[in-house]
């Protein structure tokens, strides 16, 4: 009877068929080669965790999928760099994290040595820690979203920073007449939900033009998705990472922000749709082609018509507008409402500075004490706290712990407004005073080539924000009023149940007339 022969599609070229003969036939050579390359393999990978830094919280011999360890983590970041500071003084260490083991770096020469280092990439980290290739998480995907924001922020956004001040101040007493009202009577608010929507409201009308940055739907739906999705990211990292893309399906925050995404989609594509049909008509008519100063333009000029996700974009923006802007400006309010004279002296330069500049780029930058105010808030409570050899693949951070090294800082657990304003004074350190300035001394917008390149511009949204919050409302804490920050790993959060109180006054300028 004939062999079966293997089908001619089948390319079986590649098997050695005299293998199994030579192992039958000589079992001993066979083992001790087989066992001698375990060994050589082991050793290697031996070596390679002993070049690693040691590990402070190393997950158990029987915690599954290092969930035991991550709670840990979350519960006490704080304490593990304080045992990292301690403990390895300026040696680097290692943390098992919700996202997984990452190298904290001392913030010393070696956070001088990587930050212009390109083949660290903050997007490829962040597209795995916030599950960027997931459907419902595509703003944070480094392909999707990250290349069109950052060629909009660097091209576009802060070329047009003198344009855009005063269609952002415009828009701030819209919003604030719609958040607070015009009552002189005392009113509690929640503090976090107002910043969310006064950021959310001033950052729409750049990315979004006169179209859409009103458009209560969608102001609803970005604010929404800007919080939820932290929860459904921050839910889904208690999953082993195997099990995560199948778990996004029928967790109730993941289904929640892939309805919100597709709801931006539908709104923003027929802005899109209506915008194209303009300049096809314009052209056959024979008219000038608008050209309208938003990032939805923008983005179109830099597709230079390549497709992408226009309500990606916009929310991936949004994103980083609202989720670190709004929460600098949260604890920037709790900060004043604590220091009434320090708002009264934020005041008298606000009117002084106007009054001799308009409300310009060229104000801005000359709000010095407010500039100072908001860096040392950044300063005290950042948005997170964070030759070694660095395999590839691996996460890395640097402490952000010179921000209370009382080495730098004088009294560093105080707040103190005018710290940065003094700072401009002293000889060498003036250029590191500004609040948009990075040094390893201060990592809240990140440092070197991995520093925000958005900042500038939320700085100055920032200062608008608080020029109109300032001269037309005052400010107060309520009656039980406690200044709360929450640690969840690395993130430093405010009590988003704090309230204060607000009230309308008279402003001295009318700064819509600027």
């Amino acid at each position: 009877m004939a062999a079966v022969q293997p089908s001619p599609a089948t390319d079986w070229s590649w098997v050695d068929t005299d293998v199994i003969p030579r192992l039958v036939s000589q079992p001993l050579p066979s083992i001790v080669t087989l066992l001698a390359a375990v060994l050589i393999a082991y050793s290697a990978w031996s070596i390679r965790l002993h070049r690693l830094p040691p590990i402070l919280n190393a997950p158990g011999r029987f915690d599954m999928g290092d969930s035991l360890a991550k709670l840990d983590f979350l519960g006490r970041a704080a304490n593990l760099l304080k045992t990292a500071t301690e403990q390895f003084g300026d040696k680097p260490v290692r943390i098992a994290t919700d996202t997984g083991n990452l190298i904290v770096l001392p913030p010393n020469h070696l956070a001088q040595e990587i930050r212009n280092e390109p083949n660290l990439s903050f997007f490829a980290s962040s597209e795995e820690d916030f599950h960027g290739r997931l459907p419902g998480f595509e703003p944070f995907n480094a392909e999707k979203a990250a290349g069109m924001m950052l060629k909009v922020t660097r091209n576009q956004l802060t070329k047009y920073l003198i344009k855009v001040t005063k269609p952002v101040s415009l828009e701030a007493s819209f919003a604030l007449h719609n958040l607070l009202g015009e009552s002189p009577e005392w009113k509690e608010i929640n503090a976090l939900h107002t910043s969310v929507r006064y950021v959310s409201s001033l950052s729409s009308r750049i990315f979004l033009g006169d179209e859409l940055c009103r458009n209560k739907v969608w102001l609803e739906t970005t604010s929404q998705y800007a919080v939820n999705s932290m929860h459904a990211v921050k839910k889904l990292r208690l999953f082993p990472k195997f099990s995560r893309r199948f778990v996004h399906w029928f967790l109730p925050e993941c289904r929640l922000i892939r309805k919100l995404l597709n709801e931006a989609r539908v709104i923003i594509q027929d802005v899109i749709d209506r915008r194209r049909a303009e300049k096809i008509a314009a052209a056959r008519e024979g008219r000038p082609i608008p050209h309208p100063n938003d990032a939805i333009e923008w983005a179109e000029e830099e597709s230079k018509n390549d497709p992408y996700d226009p309500a990606v974009y916009q929310i991936g923006l949004s994103m980083a507008a609202i989720h670190t802007t709004s929460d600098l400006l949260n604890q920037t309010l709790q900060n004043l409402v604590q220091r009434p004279i320090l708002i009264e002296d934020m005041r008298k330069e606000i009117i002084e500075v106007l009054q001799n500049d308009g409300m310009t780029k060229a104000a801005l930058f000359n709000l010095k004490l407010m500039d100072s105010v908001l860096k040392e808030t950044q300063r005290l409570k950042p948005i997170k706290m964070n030759g070694t050899v660095i395999p590839k693949g691996t996460k890395c951070a640097v402490r952000s712990t010179k921000r209370l090294d009382p080495n730098v800082y004088e009294n560093p657990d105080e707040f103190d407004g005018t710290r940065f304003m003094r700072m401009r004074e002293t000889p060498g350190k003036s250029n590191q005073a500004h609040l948009v300035a990075t040094n390893t001394e201060a990592l809240g917008f990140g440092h070197g080539l991995h520093a925000c390149p958005g900042r500038f511009f939320a700085a100055n949204e920032l200062k608008i924000a608080l020029v109109h919050l300032l001269l037309k409302y005052d400010l107060k804490p309520t009656e039980n009023f406690v200044h709360n920050v929450i640690e969840l790993g690395f993130d430093l959060r405010v009590d988003p149940k704090t309230s204060i109180m607000v009230r309308r006054r008279e402003a001295e300028i009318d700064l819509d007339s600027l």
